[in-house]
């Protein structure tokens, strides 16, 4: 089986309430927030470089492995599917994957070969981390290997196209452009 491999850029390590950011502006990474509830990020918890999902940000990747990261750190993750979300209006994809540098991870190349509580996990965290906040997230599902591979090439196209443009007018122009990938 061919492995789908990405050098993910950790933003927030696992058990943290800390919500850091990459500021592509700045190239820095800030503090976004603290998490308003008692919620911790289940997994580690970054982005791919030279990407942009539809919600103008970079393309997120959970990372599965029994360690936790230091923020800011490259880690070789080999993508194993997607959940698909809708956070404030926006499409907010995250790809899911699993530590490549880890042979206790080896076996898992796709989401089925998780054990499912771990995806209940990812779902339940997403579903509730900003209630406190009043603000609701919408989870679509998750998504195998092979749509999770087309998102990353399509935000990598996103990137070369887009790159340039602040947020606010990326968003804009997407939104009258791909009206389907946000809610009013």
């Amino acid at each position: 089986m061919k492995k789908h491999l990405v050098n993910a850029i950790i933003d927030i390590p696992k058990g943290s309430n800390i919500k850091y950011e990459f500021d592509r502006e700045t190239g820095k990474v800030i503090v976004d927030r603290i998490l308003y509830g008692a919620n911790v990020y289940p997994y580690n918890y970054g982005y791919i470089e030279n990407t942009i999902d539809w919600d103008g940000d970079e393309l997120d990747i959970l990372i599965i492995s029994d360690h936790s990261f230091a923020p800011g750190c490259q880690v070789p993750t080999r993508i194993i599917g997607a959940m698909k979300m809708i956070d404030d209006g926006e499409t907010d994809t995250k790809l899911i994957g699993v530590i490549d540098c880890d042979p206790r991870w080896n076996d898992v190349n796709n989401l089925d070969d998780l054990n499912q509580h771990r995806l209940a996990e990812i779902k339940d965290f997403f579903e509730n981390y900003k209630n406190l906040q009043n603000k609701k997230v919408d989870i679509q599902g998750f998504e195998n290997v092979t749509w999770a591979i087309k998102e990353y090439a399509h935000c990598q196209e996103l990137f070369t196209k887009y790159s340039k443009l602040p947020k606010a007018e990326f968003l804009t122009k997407m939104k009258k452009e791909f009206p389907d990938k946000y809610t009013v």
